[in-house]
C-alpha cells in the first residue's frame, strides 16, 4: 500500500512538473512572439516617412552622386632616359568623386580625391604616390543660362582627359602632353542658344612646376573658349594663356558615324614675347587624329599624331627635335559599359628626342602597355545599401534598453 501511494505521488509530481514546464515554455514563446511583433512594428515605423531624421537623411543622400574610377596596369617604354626605369606597374588612376546630383539647383558642387600616374608618350613610366584633392568647386547660377564656378578647377582647354580611364587610349598622346592641368580660380559659363562661352581666370596651379621655364613661373592664367554642336559635330575652340610664358590656341571636333567614332585635335603654341630670347623659334603646331571602330564589346582605337615644333622646344627640350611623329593602337574589350581591359602598343619618332639608360641619344621610342579599369557611377548601389541599413541601425538604438537588437533576438529564440 505504501508503495502504491508513493507511485501515485511520483506520477502526480511528474505530471505537474511537465505541465508547469509546458506552461512556462508557452509563456516564453508568447513573450518572444509579442516582442518580435513589436520589433516589426517599430522597424516599419522607422522606415516610414513619419520619422523626420530618416526622411532628412534619405533626402540628402538622394541629392548626392558618387563616382570616379580606378585603373592599373603594366607600362614599358624603350629608351626611357639615363638611369631611368623603362618598366613599371602603375596605379595609373585613382579618383573618388562626390557631386551634387540636381543640376537645376542654384548651387552645386563637385570634388574629387586621388592621383594619376599615367605617362605621356614623351615621358617615362613613374608611380605617383601622392594622394590629394584633384579638383573641388562650387557652381553658382545667379541667373538663367549663366553659371560661376569657383575653386580648384579642371581646364576647358585640351581634348584628352587627365584621368585617362575616360580616354580611348591608355597613354596620353604627344599633343595632349602639353595641355593644361588643374588650377585654382574661377570660370564663368554663358549658354547662348546651345553654345557655351567660357571665360576663366586662375592663380596658383595644382602642379606649380607646370609651364615653369628658366625660373619663370606664371603667376596667373586666363582662358576663353566656346563649345557646342553643329550638324552632329561636337566642337570646342579654346585659348589658354599662362601669363609671361606662352599661349595655347586649339580646337577639337568629334562625331560618330554609325559604329565609328572620329575626332581631330589641333594645338598651336607660341612663346610669350618675354621668352623670345630663350628660343630659336617662337611657335609649334601639332595635331592628333582619333579613329575608334566599335564591334559590340570590342573596339580598336587608333591615334595618329604629328607635331612641328621647329626650334621652339615646347614638346621636347632639344633643338635637334624639329618634328615628332606618333602612332598608338589600343585593342579594348568592355565587359561592362564602364569597365574594360585593354592593351596598347605605340611608336614615337623624334630626332634625337630620347636617350637610352646610358644617356646615348635615340630617335625613337616603343611603348607597350596593358591596363584594366573601371569608372562606374557608384551612387545608386551606395544609396540602396544605406537606405536598407539605416532602419536597422536606428532599430538597434531604439532597442538598446533591451540589451539586444533583432539579430540577438533571433539567436535567443528556441533552438
Amino acid at each position: 500500500a505504501v508503495a502504491f501511494v508513493l507511485c501515485v505521488v511520483l506520477c502526480v509530481a511528474s505530471a505537474w512538473t511537465d505541465l508547469s514546464q509546458a506552461a512556462e515554455d508557452s509563456d516564453v514563446k508568447q513573450e518572444v512572439t509579442d516582442l518580435k511583433s513589436r520589433v516589426t512594428h517599430l522597424e516599419q515605423k522607422i522606415e516610414s516617412d513619419e520619422n523626420p531624421a530618416n526622411r532628412l537623411l534619405q533626402s540628402t543622400l538622394s541629392g548626392l552622386q558618387l563616382g570616379g574610377g580606378i585603373s592599373a596596369g603594366f607600362f614599358h617604354a624603350s629608351n626611357p632616359g639615363k638611369d631611368t626605369s623603362g618598366s613599371e606597374f602603375l596605379l595609373s588612376n585613382f579618383l573618388v568623386q562626390l557631386s551634387s546630383k540636381d543640376t537645376d539647383l542654384p548651387v552645386g558642387f563637385v570634388g574629387a580625391f586621388g592621383e594619376t600616374s599615367t605617362p605621356s608618350l614623351l615621358s617615362a613610366p613613374e608611380n605617383n604616390s601622392h594622394f590629394d584633392i584633384e579638383y573641388a568647386s562650387l557652381t553658382l547660377k545667379p541667373i538663367t543660362d549663366v553659371s560661376l564656378e569657383v575653386g580648384l578647377l579642371q581646364p576647358n582647354a585640351g581634348f584628352e582627359n587627365t584621368y585617362t580611364f575616360y580616354n580611348k587610349n591608355i597613354i596620353l598622346g604627344s599633343v595632349a602632353s602639353q595641355q593644361p592641368y588643374n588650377a585654382y580660380g574661377a570660370r564663368v559659363d554663358y549658354d547662348i542658344k546651345g553654345f557655351q562661352l567660357l571665360v576663366g581666370y586662375y592663380k596658383k596651379r595644382l602642379n606649380q612646376n607646370e609651364y615653369s621655364v628658366d625660373g619663370i613661373t606664371p603667376d596667373e592664367t586666363w582662358e576663353i573658349g566656346v563649345r557646342g554642336s553643329v550638324l552632329n559635330n561636337t566642337f570646342s575652340i579654346y585659348h589658354y594663356h599662362p601669363k609671361s610664358v606662352r599661349n595655347l590656341t586649339g580646337v577639337f571636333v568629334e562625331r560618330t558615324i554609325k559604329n565609328i567614332y572620329l575626332a581631330i585635335n589641333i594645338d598651336y603654341w607660341n612663346w610669350d614675347d618675354k621668352m623670345k630670347n630663350f628660343y630659336g623659334s617662337k611657335s609649334s603646331i601639332g595635331g592628333a587624329v582619333y579613329i575608334d571602330p566599335r564591334f559590340g564589346h570590342f573596339s580598336i582605337p587608333l591615334r595618329l599624331e604629328y607635331i612641328h615644333q621647329g626650334e621652339s622646344r615646347i614638346y621636347i627640350d632639344n633643338l635637334e627635335t624639329k618634328h615628332i611623329y606618333a602612332a598608338a593602337i589600343t585593342p579594348t574589350y568592355k565587359f561592362h559599359k564602364k569597365s574594360y581591359v585593354r592593351v596598347e602598343t605605340a611608336y614615337v619618332y623624334a630626332d634625337q628626342g630620347f636617350s637610352d639608360k646610358n644617356g646615348n641619344s635615340k630617335n625613337s621610342r616603343v611603348w607597350l602597355a596593358a591596363e584594366i579599369g573601371s569608372y562606374p557611377r557608384l551612387f545608386p548601389f551606395l544609396h540602396q545599401m544605406l537606405r536598407q541599413s539605416l532602419p536597422r541601425m536606428s532599430l538597434c538604438l531604439h532597442l538598446k534598453y533591451h540589451n539586444h537588437c533583432l539579430d540577438n533576438l533571433n539567436r535567443a529564440h528556441f533552438q
